[in-house]
């Protein structure tokens, strides 16, 4: 069961750099929102936000600590993993189109999000352009991420796929607590070898084959879900991602 931690308050939200509300000026942002109620949650690892199917019209949220997974189920109870979500990913925004929510979304760890009422983002967006843009332009982002997820499992190579994968985490901000006084920083890899395995199509054998000879060949460390890339260059040219071979 989720937990109410406290009200909303955009204006010192964590993420409110990279929220719908980010191109808002901070001087007339608490007058756009005031009637804005905004609720902030927690969700302890492995439990659901919302499932597929279920009514989208009450509430989207925004990620604001934590990761979040996006899995769609098929009739025979198969499951896939579509995205991981990080910190400032939006999510669940299917009532704006009057749909069910087309996804599941759950807490690969334990998470903070923003629930975000529908009714009352309905006269925020009416009344300031600038957050229906805003809106548009992630949901389009996240069209974006979708299609490069398509090639990575249509054109690339299961190295590829896997390097991609390593590599995009060193991007985020998903950073661990693990030896925080490294040079080289440690970042949470929030999926099992069979969660990599699902969601990159790969097999957890082949998952696990790259992973170990990266770490003989001294490219990256792993150490209690966390992972630490220490030869980016290396593992590109060892996965073929500079399209030499």
């Amino acid at each position: 069961m989720p937990h109410l931690k406290a009200k909303g308050h955009c204006l010192s939200c964590p993420v409110r750099n990279r929220s719908i509300f980010s191109d808002l000026p901070e001087e007339s942002l608490n007058l756009s929102i005031k009637n804005f109620h905004t609720s902030v949650l927690s969700y302890d690892s492995g439990e659901s936000i919302f499932l597929q199917g279920e009514n989208s019209s009450e509430s989207a949220y925004t990620l604001r600590k934590g990761l979040i997974k996006i899995t769609k189920s098929l009739p025979d109870g198969r499951v896939q993993i579509v995205r991981i979500l990080v910190a400032g990913d939006l999510f669940g925004f299917d009532g704006l189109a009057d749909e069910t929510y087309n996804h599941t979304a759950t807490a690969l760890t334990n998470c903070e999000v923003c629930r975000l009422p529908l009714a009352d983002l309905a006269e925020v967006r009416k009344n300031n352009p600038k957050v229906d843009s805003s809106i548009m332009s992630r949901l389009i982002k996240n069209l974006r991420q979708t299609e490069d997820m398509l090639l990575e499992l249509g054109a690339k190579k299961a190295s590829e796929k896997l390097a991609s994968f390593i590599l995009s985490l060193s991007q985020s901000d998903i950073r661990s607590e693990l030896n925080k006084n490294d040079e080289i920083q440690w970042v949470v890899l929030p999926l099992s070898r069979s969660e990599i395995g699902a969601l990159l199509g790969l097999t957890i054998e082949t998952v696990s084959r790259f992973l170990s000879d990266w770490k003989r060949r001294g490219f990256i460390k792993e150490s209690r879900g966390n992972i630490q890339i220490i030869d980016a260059d290396g593992l590109k040219a060892a996965a073929c991602l500079d399209g030499s071979c």
